[in-house]
């Protein structure tokens, strides 16, 4: 097995644990990488979002509080053990949910991550039919079939980039960062410039509730609750780093700032210009004519490519650890997966903004519940350790089988943090209920998940001395101190 596990190449294509002598990426790399994969045009639809419960000034502080919040939580869930054994966060996972129940581990990151890039691919797609109608190109009652047929165009254009291998996928991510972040700059700039400064500051809030402590949850929860998918990418980028230490803070100021500074643009937009959702292109284009609209063109084909590669990425490491699904090339994985976004993109396009409220929400609902039973189980009852052998046994040999491959405590603890989140907020209408203004609905349901799953654990594993729990292993050490 160890002969196996030296071929890097193989392991990163199958979510295969990486030797430290074969992680090669430090602390620069780690941050572009997290910067690439969280600047994308899905902010301007964040920073719409919370434009409608408050205003630049208070908005600008909830954005950043709420990426930096929901960071700290997913990092403390994934990063430890991720960098530490050169694993991805769906096999961390079968620690807590079991070597077959992990499976619902690997739907949460496939539906997150094919989730956001279909918002992504949909607004690139409105995006350029804008820019067309703007230059006279097209009309507009071919809109809707041009949104479908660039979407679907920019997925195999994604495609195209990443066949080559996920090392390709993290080399290129780097330059594209850099592009966006220039860009991005730009068009905020661009938009300060049409409106004023005093035009931003003096905007109100599109549809606050009455309760102001109501308004700053809401703001706060949506970013919570999008930087809470990145639970889905970051075991894919740390293992490519041989100290967590080192991957700590470019993980927290990529993937934290990066969304919250990003999401900057589409607040000031959501707020000054009406009906935009926070996409600033066609008020760009119409008030700065060609000069504008040709640099929204390049923002726009550039931008999304660095998150999309990331998340198919991320969504074909996880799909690859099906039984059997290693036999397929890795350019036949890509397809595959990427297949359903091509459907919703190409035939659904125009239900995008009913789309993202509901996946929003669905990101907290799913992957609170995770990061608590996560939190809870690394550092108050493993003492910051796995078994990594067991980790990739599928039969009763693993520590962690369980009962027929699945932890029915981990389970239940999953349901609990569920329940908890909507109760609080209601994931459809995001109607909340008391305490969620002061507490959020994202941390009650992590504590609520941590706290069923600790007493689960005490009470029904430990005793039986089942899940590995107890004195720790030693088959693991070779796989992690050698290389």
């Amino acid at each position: 097995m160890k002969a196996a596990l030296g071929d890097w190449k193989i392991a990163e294509e199958n979510g295969w644990p990486l030797l430290r002598g074969e992680r090669g990426f430090g602390r620069m790399a780690i941050f572009l990488a997290a910067f690439s994969a969280a600047m994308a045009t899905w902010c301007f639809t964040i920073g719409g979002f919370v434009s409608y419960y408050l205003d630049a000034t208070a908005g600008t502080f909830a954005l950043l509080a709420g990426s930096l919040f929901g960071i700290l939580l997913v990092t403390l869930a994934t990063l430890p053990m991720c960098s530490k054994y050169g694993i991805d966060s769906v096999v961390a996972s079968r620690a807590q949910l079991g070597s077959r129940g992990s499976y619902l581990s690997l739907l949460l990151v496939y539906c997150s991550t094919m989730g956001w890039n279909v918002i992504l691919f949909i607004y690139k797609g409105r995006a350029i039919a804008e820019l067309l109608i703007s230059f006279g190109v097209m009309d507009r009652r071919h809109y809707n079939l041009c949104v479908g047929v660039v979407a679907v165009l920019a997925i195999f254009i994604v495609l195209h980039l990443i066949r080559r291998g996920p090392e390709y996928v993290r080399s290129r991510g780097p330059v594209i960062a850099v592009l966006v972040a220039v860009m991005s700059l730009v068009i905020l700039l661009l938009l300060l410039q049409r409106v004023g400064v005093d035009g931003v500051l003096d905007a109100v809030a599109i549809a606050p509730y009455d309760d102001a402590a109501g308004n700053w949850a809401s703001a706060i929860e949506v970013l919570i609750a999008s930087n809470l998918s990145w639970w889905a990418y970051i075991g894919t980028i740390v293992r490519t780093n041989p100290s967590g230490r080192q991957s700590l803070w470019p993980v927290v100021i990529g993937f934290g700032l990066g969304v919250g500074l990003g999401s900057l643009v589409g607040l000031y937009t959501g707020l000054v210009v009406a009906d935009s959702a926070g996409d600033p292109t066609h008020f760009l284009i119409s008030q700065g004519g060609l000069v504008v609209g040709i640099i929204m063109m390049a923002f726009l084909l550039i931008a999304n490519v660095g998150t999309a590669m990331m998340g198919i990425y991320a969504a074909s490491l996880a799909v690859r650890q099906l039984p059997k699904a290693d036999k397929l090339s890795w350019k036949w994985t890509i397809f595959l997966v990427s297949l359903p976004a091509m459907v919703v993109v190409g035939l659904f396009a125009n239900s995008a903004e009913t789309f993202f409220g509901s996946f929003l929400a669905f990101l907290g609902v799913a992957f609170a519940p995770m990061c608590g039973i996560q939190i809870a189980d690394w550092y108050l009852l493993r003492r910051q350790h796995y078994d990594v052998l067991s980790l990739y046994l599928s039969d009763k040999t693993s520590k962690y089988y369980y009962a027929a491959g699945f932890n029915p405590v981990g389970f239940v603890a999953f349901i609990s943090g569920v329940a908890t989140y909507i109760y609080l907020l209601d994931p459809v209408t995001y109607v909340y209920r008391p305490p969620f203004q002061y507490l959020s609905a994202t941390f009650p349901a992590a504590f609520a998940a941590g706290l069923v799953y600790l007493l689960g654990a005490s009470l029904f594993l430990k005793p039986r001395g089942i899940g590995g729990y107890g004195p720790a292993s030693t088959t693991s050490e070779p796989l992690i101190s050698k290389g």
